[in-house]
């Protein structure tokens, strides 16, 4: 028997899968993500819209919409076993492109502009790749453990907090992915190179090398929230230190993941991919054979 993830209320009718049909809304989703992320660049940002221009800004983010439909490929199967529903879907990846980016933007701002201003020198280069990290999955995991509890959600255990999470993970990566190619293409063009050297560099270092990034930090984080809620009540220690740990590590992987970016080195680039593979590799076939034992609370797994 498959593990209930996100769904919508009886109420609401029979529900469907998040896939399949619901495929559309993941399409529609990703699409309104991408031009709500246009209409803030416009707003925050529109010395680099004018600069690289609303052609190259359309097919970077094109670029992106595609690629994040295939990275969606990797959460399909869990999605599917966990039975995670097209709301929950949709919810995942609107607090993953929306609300956890703009969080996580303006916090990140806020903090390089401190650490610029009392370490001119290494200040902003720290917080690329040591504090943003603990920004981002602390947004990224509060995002999960409120689908994890609203009362549209029936169940949520292992499974679906793998899937939910690697959903907000995606739509994450995709928005993110698509504001360092736009940074990138300005400073391309200001230093007398091309857009599209830009869009292929950026697609390499943060499509290629950092395939394996957010869906990981955010999946893995997020199926040990679904543990914690699913193992029952009582082992509370237990529970909340499975969640901090995960959160640690995947904090850690993606201090690493930055580091290997910043420092450009090919070696590094193989191992960042191979960390990422092997985590989620290991962690979707934990989950695959975890059972419940106890009875828990209302969103545990049914036993199978």
């Amino acid at each position: 028997m498959s593990e209930p993830g996100v769904a919508v209320s009886p109420s609401a009718g029979r529900a469907h899968p998040g896939w399949g049909s619901g495929s559309i809304a993941i399409v529609v989703t990703i699409l309104v993500t991408g031009a709500w992320g246009a209409v803030g660049l416009a707003v925050d940002q529109p010395a680099t819209l004018a600069i690289v221009g609303p052609a190259w800004v359309a097919i970077s983010l094109g670029f992106w919409v595609v690629y994040g439909l295939v990275m969606l490929l990797l959460v399909r199967k869990p999605a599917r076993r966990a039975e995670v529903l097209r709301l929950g879907t949709v919810l995942a990846m609107v607090w993953g492109g929306l609300a956890a980016t703009d969080l996580a933007a303006r916090a990140n701002t806020a903090v390089s502009t401190i650490a610029a201003n009392s370490s001119p020198d290494t200040g902003g280069a720290w917080t690329t790749w040591a504090i943003a990290p603990a920004f981002e999955e602390t947004i990224k995991t509060a995002g999960i453990v409120l689908l994890a509890l609203l009362p549209a959600a029936r169940r949520f255990g292992p499974a679906a907090g793998l899937a939910v999470g690697a959903l907000v993970g995606v739509s994450f990566q995709v928005v993110e992915n698509w504001e360092f190619t736009l940074q990138a293409m300005e400073h391309s063009l200001e230093n007398g190179g091309t857009p599209l050297s830009a869009l292929l560099s950026m697609a390499f270092i943060r499509g290629v090398v950092g395939i394996f990034s957010h869906v990981v930090y955010s999946g893995v984080i997020g199926a040990a929230i679904g543990w914690a809620l699913a193992t029952g009540p009582g082992h509370r220690a237990r529970r909340v230190g499975a969640v901090v740990l995960a959160w640690v590590l995947m904090v850690a992987l993606h201090m690493w993941s930055n580091w290997t970016t910043t420092a450009g080195a090919g070696l590094l680039y193989l191992v960042t991919m191979a960390l990422g593979l092997a985590v989620f590799v290991v962690v979707y076939r934990a989950v695959a054979r975890w059972r419940p034992v106890h009875p828990g609370p209302p969103l545990q797994t049914r036993p199978r």
